[in-house]
């Protein structure tokens, strides 16, 4: 586990959560996630499940840093209970992300608008170009910062960045490629036509 982060809303708070993909860490702060990713640095232990279904009991918290009524750090609770929701394949709770920390994304930035339109436009089963993203996001030809935006997403899974595909249809990398196994299994438990 990493070492505390102070942020202008408070110090944060760091949980590892199990998920069929493997381990997950949350970090947040009181008012915002600041971090929620895979623990292991690859896919290359991942074995994807035969059963694309999982119930809620799959995602469970393993441990965290400080001990929490609920309340101080209730974006982690509230991402706990999306990650349910997300893996239990209950889209009608999935609407309702939790709050992202305002100093993950710098404001008025191209990569805010990228992430916000991602996490606000493109649902559970959806996919996109990083083409029609750019777009969407009023810069047609950005296709690479889109990209770099999608690489460098440290809020995965509720910033959807594996939704985001090659216009040819390919599916592309996924954490820098070093997760593409995991890519798929995410978009075929989504129901996404790959």
């Amino acid at each position: 586990m990493k070492g505390k982060l102070v942020c202008q809303s408070g110090p944060t708070n760091t949980y590892v959560v199990s998920t069929p993909i493997g381990d997950m860490e949350i970090i947040s702060c009181p008012r915002g996630l600041h971090s929620l990713q895979q623990m292991a640095p690859n896919d290359k232990d991942f074995i994807p499940s035969p059963g694309l279904l999982f119930s809620r009991t799959m995602v469970t918290v393993k441990s965290q840093m400080y001990q929490d009524n609920g309340y101080t750090y209730k974006p982690a609770v509230l991402c706990v209970q999306w990650l349910q929701h997300y893996f239990a394949a209950d889209k009608s709770n999935l609407n309702s992300t939790p709050p992202v920390c305002s100093s993950v994304y710098q404001t008025g930035t191209f990569t805010e608008a990228v992430c916000k339109t991602l996490q606000n436009k493109v649902t559970f089963g959806q996919l996109i170009s990083y083409g029609s993203l750019a777009s969407m996001c009023g810069n047609a030809r950005a296709c690479r910062a889109v990209g770099m935006a999608m690489r460098n997403n440290q809020i995965s899974l509720i910033m959807p960045c594996h939704r985001v595909t090659q216009s040819g249809g390919k599916v592309g990398n996924y954490s820098g490629g070093q997760k593409n196994k995991i890519k798929e299994w995410l978009l075929k438990h989504e129901g996404a036509e790959i």
